[in-house]
């Protein structure tokens, strides 16, 4: 005989299952559209899962594999590894100093509750409005333009521009990461506490000043972690953009790879991994040094201790700005910003030149419908990669994990030492497979995939999904860890294992977290997908190439064009998406 409870249980089974999203017709039409649009990808991505299950490509495989070894580590290539190391951080540190000073006007410009809302610029008559409200909107479209076209593109015109070498890729990364500073500085003015402002302005001050003392000292620590952040990205990005003929330690790798000097290539990948790490590792360090000294000087100030330990402060902070200082020039000088370099290279009317030459926009039908093919090809490429880097973050995810992968001790069941052993390998080979993988730019994993699959958008592909799968696996195994622990714990309490735990009690909460993610990264690999051609991965990466080799700058200036507004499209199709998650 059924019971009261059985009986709610079976109730409540069939209206759970009449009321499931995937019954409902507007489920069902989205699986059908879902379904479509990866036969969609899966046609224009040109996916061949076969092809990995030749024996050629087992054998090619293993060939590069075991020509990487043992790594090039004789004195003379050691110099040129030096040489590229630090003109690659040369040109990190000069690029983000020429974006920040591009994108801090801009991003002031661009703040709308100083130009264009609220009381600040309530009582501006209607000119000194309509004047501030079009320098806000300009300045956005401005950063938003910067920001859309990837550094590798940028690098590629300051190359045809001014010609090989470092000062093209610094130029490239100026103009890229002030797009993104500028564009974060806007957003962290605009969120400052409001009180402190309308109080200046009730004393009549003027914009400025209450920009000065109003919003700069409380932004300051968010800009100072931004920047930190922003310069790590400008590390990564003038490794690689040496792939197009900026220097650094991309065009050795470039040569190396033409070359077939593997060994050579492992060490620089090995060079590049370990200046990433020291890099990343140092930025956290001075990002929470300096939230740490902003709360210590506040709190000098606030109880008056100014004499001795103020004293103290501001001698160590003018030893470290003198260090910074020489750590800029040395860096701009061999980033080739040397005086003469310029006049004798005649920059400035070799960039006007250039400008010139790419006016007006090639709009003819003719090439305008050839480029459909590499646009559905850019766009199949990102949501297959990120389709196959999402499958593989997920797999690595789960021993990543910390809190799934190791128990507690008083935890039910046995746990021996083999067992704990067995558990640590685990956690630690996951998590070193995940550097491996995001650590590695695309462009290095096409390089290495076109020697399994051959040229085209299928090598792309496979390049986009293992530096996903990297990055999306170390975001989903943080976000699992840091999650609510009381409902982990209730259910371990219970006896549940390590997959019940993972599905009731960990993947509830990050869930929302885990799509945001997801759907960002589907964002960041679309501007990705457009430029992996450069190294032939297809998509529109291989037509901005193709152009540039011959000189047909007007179409180049139409690719650039149709990657705006390809980028706009996903950014409006990824804020919809996050909504609709959230």
């Amino acid at each position: 005989m059924a019971t009261t409870s059985s009986t709610n249980s079976v109730a409540l089974d069939s209206i759970s299952a009449r009321h499931h999203p995937l019954m409902t017709s507007r489920g069902i039409l989205s699986l059908v559209a879902a379904f479509a649009l990866l036969a969609f990808s899966w046609r224009f991505a040109e996916v061949c899962p076969g092809v990995l299950l030749r024996p050629a490509t087992a054998a090619a495989i293993w060939n590069f594999v075991s020509q990487l070894f043992p790594p090039d580590l004789s004195a003379e290539f050691v110099r040129t590894v030096f040489r590229a190391v630090a003109q690659t951080m040369a040109t990190a540190v000069a690029g983000t100093l020429l974006s920040i000073s591009v994108a801090l006007p801009l991003g002031v410009l661009a703040t709308g509750t100083l130009w264009s809302r609220g009381v600040l610029v309530a009582a501006n008559d209607g000119f000194a409005y309509g004047v501030g409200w079009m320098a806000s909107r300009l300045a956005r479209t401005t950063l938003g333009f910067l920001r859309a076209v990837p550094d590798l593109v940028w690098a590629l015109l300051f190359v045809a521009a001014v010609g090989l070498g470092s000062l093209a890729g610094t130029l490239a990364l100026s103009l890229a990461y002030s797009g993104v500073l500028g564009r974060v500085y806007a957003d962290v003015f605009e969120h400052v506490d409001p009180q402190p402002l309308e109080a200046l302005q009730s004393t009549g001050a003027t914009r400025m000043q209450i920009f000065l003392h109003g919003v700069w000292p409380q932004a300051l620590p968010h800009l100072l972690a931004y920047t930190l952040y922003s310069f790590e990205c400008c590390v990564r990005a003038a490794a690689v953009l040496g792939f197009v003929g900026a220097g650094g330690i991309g065009y050795e790798i470039s040569v190396s790879m033409r070359l077939f000097e593997y060994g050579q290539v492992l060490t620089l990948l090995l060079v590049f991994i370990m200046l990433l790490t020291v890099t990343d590792a140092a930025s956290r360090s001075l990002r929470a040094r300096s939230f740490r000294r902003a709360t210590s000087l506040r709190e000098m100030r606030a109880e008056s201790r100014s004499s001795l330990k103020l004293l103290t402060n501001k001698s160590r902070r003018l030893v470290a700005w003198m260090a910074v200082l020489s750590l800029m020039v040395g860096s701009f000088a061999l980033a080739g910003f040397a005086p003469e370099t310029l006049i004798q290279a005649g920059v400035a009317s070799r960039l006007t030149e250039f400008v010139r030459r790419m006016l007006p926009l090639d709009l003819s039908w003719a090439f305008v419908s050839s480029l459909g093919t590499a646009l559905l090809q850019t766009i199949a490429i990102s949501l297959m990669g990120t389709l196959i880097g999402m499958a593989f973050a997920v797999i690595l995810a789960v021993p990543a994990t910390s809190t799934l992968t190791f128990l507690r001790s008083d935890s039910p069941g046995k746990h021996g030492v083999t067992d704990r052993v067995l558990r640590w390998l685990l956690f630690w080979s996951a998590r070193l497979v995940l550097n491996i993988l995001r650590s590695i730019p695309e462009l290095v994993w096409v390089l290495i995939c076109i020697l399994a699959v051959g040229i085209g958008p299928f090598a792309g592909t496979i390049a986009l999904g293992l530096h996903t799968a990297g990055v999306l696996g170390k975001l989903y195994a943080e976000t699992m860890e840091e999650v609510p622990r009381r409902p982990v714990e209730a259910l371990r309490s219970l006896g549940a294992s390590p997959v019940q735990v993972l599905l009731w009690g960990i993947w509830p909460q990050a869930r929302p977290l885990l799509s945001s993610y997801t759907v960002l990264r589907w964002e960041t690999n679309l501007r990705a997908s457009a430029i992996l051609g450069l190294v032939g991965g297809g998509g529109l990466g291989q037509a901005i190439y193709n152009n540039v080799q011959l000189g047909f700058y007007p179409r180049l200036s139409t690719l650039i064009l149709l990657i705006y507004a390809l980028v706009l499209a996903s950014d409006w199709i990824g804020e919809r998406l996050r909504l609709r998650v959230a």
